[in-house]
This record gives structure tokens, sequence and C-alpha cells, in this order.
């Protein structure tokens, strides 16, 4: 079984002594504002999920299917770094937890849980409503339950961890591309930047329809290609960043075709725009062997899978323009 923890500091506190708020003539502490923004999010999927102990107890518990494996990830999100402090609070909430189960994603996992540490510096109950709603729509597309959590004051900063399982031996790694290898990108490329340079603009399109707001994760896909896919990485830091990740820890090397690379709206785009990361598409190799059961893949779950480059031994990542010479690599989204 799993722990996991909410710890009870004073929900979006002032300071360590009791916290309340004024909700029209109804006074709120820590406690009772958990209750009301937090706990009933996902709470339809507990049994289904195996939590024992959800939130409201000093730590959760959890009980993993039978001849599973747990696989867990974490993601923080920080204001004017990660997300545009503008956005709706329904769509940072979104977003936030998007990115983080973006990586079970990649692995092949099934999501199962989620927690929540957020730090804030101002806000009132609208933003609390808003911000509950976009946990509750992701909670609700993926079936996953808020398990726990902290809260604190400061700079807003959320972190996410995700929870999922998988069957013994059968988990996606970036470790495990052999030369030879087919590179494929799932989706298209650099559809969430140009939403993103929209919204710095004042333009956009409904948060439904932003991938930049709300990212495609692509978890009915990447559980089809285990047994099939020899590795795989999800691209948040860019193309070509992610490529070398992968490379790096297969210890192999790559050539990466720009022509053949999928763009937003079929867009030529620089180097540099294609790197730029926050697509949350799905990088994976396969052996050339799998090209048939791919193309399947794809056309069932009505998704492009492109074929983009190959496999080499070596330790470099090499991309190779329409002309066929040697590109500069840029580099992509740096965290320090």
């Amino acid at each position: 079984m799993l722990v996991a923890a909410w710890e009870l500091q004073g929900y979006l506190n002032l300071s360590l002594n009791n916290l309340t708020l004024q909700k029209g003539q109804e006074t709120l502490n820590e406690h009772q504002l958990i209750k009301e923004y937090f706990s009933d999010v996902g709470s339809a999927y507990l049994a289904e999920q195996g939590i024992k102990v959800p939130i409201g107890d000093d730590a959760a518990i959890i009980s993993l299917p039978r001849e599973k494996e747990s696989v867990i990830s974490v993601d923080t999100s920080i204001s004017g770094v990660h997300f545009l402090e503008t956005m709706e609070p329904s769509d940072i909430a979104y977003r936030s937890v998007s990115v983080a189960l973006s990586d079970l994603a990649a692995c092949g996992a099934t999501p199962a849980w989620f927690t929540l540490a957020i730090s804030i510096k101002e806000y009132d109950l609208k933003w609390l409503s808003d911000f509950k709603q976009g946990l509750k729509d992701i909670s609700n597309e993926f079936k996953i339950p808020l398990i726990g959590g902290d809260t604190t004051k400061g700079h807003l900063s959320i972190t996410i961890q995700v929870g999922g399982y998988i069957d013994p031996g059968k988990t996606l790694t970036r470790k495990g591309a052999n030369v030879g290898d087919l590179i494929y990108i799932t989706g298209y490329i650099g559809e969430a930047m140009a939403e993103l340079d929209q919204l710095k603009l004042g333009k956009s399109s409904s948060s439904n329809k932003n991938r930049y707001l709300r990212p495609k994760i692509r978890f009915g896909v990447a559980e089809r290609l285990l047994g099939i896919a020899s590795s795989a990485i999800d691209i948040s830091d860019g193309v070509f960043q992610d490529l070398d990740h992968l490379c790096k820890e297969s210890k192999v090397g790559a050539e990466i075709f720009l022509k053949k690379i999928p763009t937003f709206l079929s867009k030529a785009l620089s180097v540099e725009e294609i790197n730029r990361g926050d697509d949350y598409e799905i990088l994976f190799t396969s052996a050339e062997s799998n090209k048939g059961k791919i193309n399947d893949i794809a056309r069932e779950e009505n998704l492009s899978i492109c074929e983009v480059g190959l496999i080499k031994k070596g330790s470099k990542v090499e991309i190779i323009s329409a002309e066929g010479k040697l590109v500069e690599t840029p580099s992509g989204y740096q965290h320090f």
C-alpha cells in the first residue's frame, strides 16, 4: 500500500494560526475550506482507484491492483514561469495536473490519483471555486481522485504528484532505444506555443480547444504502444532537447528530419520554433518491423503518428534540413 498525507498548515494560510475566510455571513476555517473546495474532487472514483482512506485523515491509503507496479511522478508549476498570471484559475488547475499526467502517459501507465500542494499570496472564494472546477474537469476526464496535499502562503506555485500503475516490466522508459529503431512523434508540434503567443496578445480560442491551456494527454495511444515501442518520452522541453534526453539514457545517437516533423496546420516552423516545447506529445522509438502495427494504432486512434528519424550509433542528435544538410541544434526549455 502507498500513503499520501494532506498537511493542514492552514489552507492558503496567512500564518500558521487558525485561518478564517468570510463566505457571505459564514466564517470558514482551513479545515472547512479543504472540505468544501477539495475533499470531493474525484470522490466518485475513490473505490475504483483503490483509495482506502481519502482526504480528511492524516494520510491517504492506496491499495494497488493485484500484480501491478506503481508509477509516480511530480511536477511544479510556478506563476509567471510555467503559466501566465492572467490565466483563468480553472485553466491553471487543469494545466498543472495535465503536465504531470503527461509523464505517466509517456511511461504507458494507467493514471489512478493525484495530490496537490499549493502556495498562494492572495485569493478569494471565487478564485478557489474556479480553481476547483479545473481540478474537477481533469479528475472527471481521467477518473482520478484528489487524495491529499499541502497548503501555504507564498508566490502562486502548484505542485502536483500523480500516481498510476502498470504491468510489471512493461513500463516505457527512455533507456530502451536500439540502433536501427525508427523515431516517431504523435500529434502535431507547435500548436501550444501558437496558442500561448495568442494569449500574450489577449487573443485565444476557448479553453477546451486551447492546447496550451488544456494539453491533450495521450494515455490511450501510449498504453497501446506497450510491447511495440522500445523507448518513449513526452515532449515538454522541446522535440530536439527531449530526443537528446532519450538518446543519452539509451546511449545512442539519432538523426531527425525537419521535413518529416508534423507541425500545427502544416506550417513551416524554424528549428527554434519546433524546439520551444509544451507540446506534451509522445516521442517514441520502435523497430522497423512494427511499422504496420503503429499505422494501425494511428488509424484506430484517429491520431497522426509520424516517422521522423532513425536511431544510430554514437551519441549525437543530428538535425537534417529539407536540403539534406546538418542544422545546428537549438536549446530547448531550460529549467535552471
